[in-house]
Parts: C-alpha cells; sequence; structure tokens
C-alpha cells in the first residue's frame, strides 16, 4: 500500500508543476490588515495589502458592519488600486451609514468586490475578512 501511495504521490508532481505555472497562478493576493477610526467613528480607514500583476488596475468596493452596543454600524466605501507587481498597501475609507451606528474600537466584518482590469482581460474577486479597527 505504502508503494502505491508513494508511486502517486511521484505521478502526481508533474501535474502540480505544470497547474503552478498557469496564468492563475498570476491572480491577485488581497488581505485586510487593519482598521482605523476616522472623526470619532464616522468612517473607518482600511489598510489593504494587495499583490497583482504590474499593469493591471482596478478598484475594490467595501463594506463594513460591526456591532456597535447593541445596533449594528455599517457603511461602504472604496479603494483605488494600480498592480506595481510587487507587494503594496492601498487605503479605502468606509463612511459609516447616516441612519446607522458608529464605528468603535474591536472586531469588524469586511466584504466587498476587487475588479484588477489589464489591457484584455479583467479579473473580479471578493474579500470576507475580518478586521481590528484602532484609534
Amino acid at each position: 500500500m505504502r508503494r502505491i501511495r508513494t508511486a502517486i504521490a511521484l505521478l502526481g508532481m508533474p501535474l502540480f508543476v505544470l497547474l503552478g505555472s498557469t496564468p492563475a497562478s498570476a491572480a491577485a493576493s488581497i488581505d485586510v490588515t487593519s482598521g482605523t477610526l476616522v472623526v470619532r467613528g464616522v468612517a473607518v480607514d482600511l489598510t489593504i495589502s494587495v499583490a497583482c500583476p504590474a499593469g493591471r488596475s482596478g478598484s475594490f468596493e467595501l463594506v463594513l458592519r460591526q456591532r456597535s452596543g447593541n445596533r449594528i454600524a455599517y457603511g461602504s466605501g472604496w479603494a483605488p488600486v494600480g498592480c506595481t507587481g510587487a507587494p503594496q498597501e492601498v487605503t479605502g475609507r468606509v463612511w459609516a451609514a447616516t441612519e446607522g451606528a458608529v464605528f468603535r474600537s474591536g472586531e469588524a466584518l469586511v466584504t466587498g468586490s476587487t475588479e484588477l482590469c489589464g489591457q484584455d482581460t479583467c479579473e473580479y474577486g471578493q474579500i470576507d475578512d475580518t478586521v481590528r479597527v484602532t484609534h
């Protein structure tokens, strides 16, 4: 049985190497790394770490939700990005909805979508992350 597993693992390695070099491996890497309160919670600046192929550009549509006392603070915003091919940080501002609560320090849920376009194609993605909001 052990020989069969070894043979399967060795046979699968060339396939893994081939798949590793497909265009899908050039997809963007996106991570929301921090949030900072702005104007006593009226907004939050989200720092987004992104690595994407040079020459692409686009934006992140952002939605932030957070428990604030017995209410839910929520809001939306966006961040533009111009890809350099190297890891970089961009900032997106999310404004609290006027009918909602203000944001506070603590954990929050970030959701949204991404659109990164090159000369001929666009890449779309989803953001579903948590972030710690600080002062």
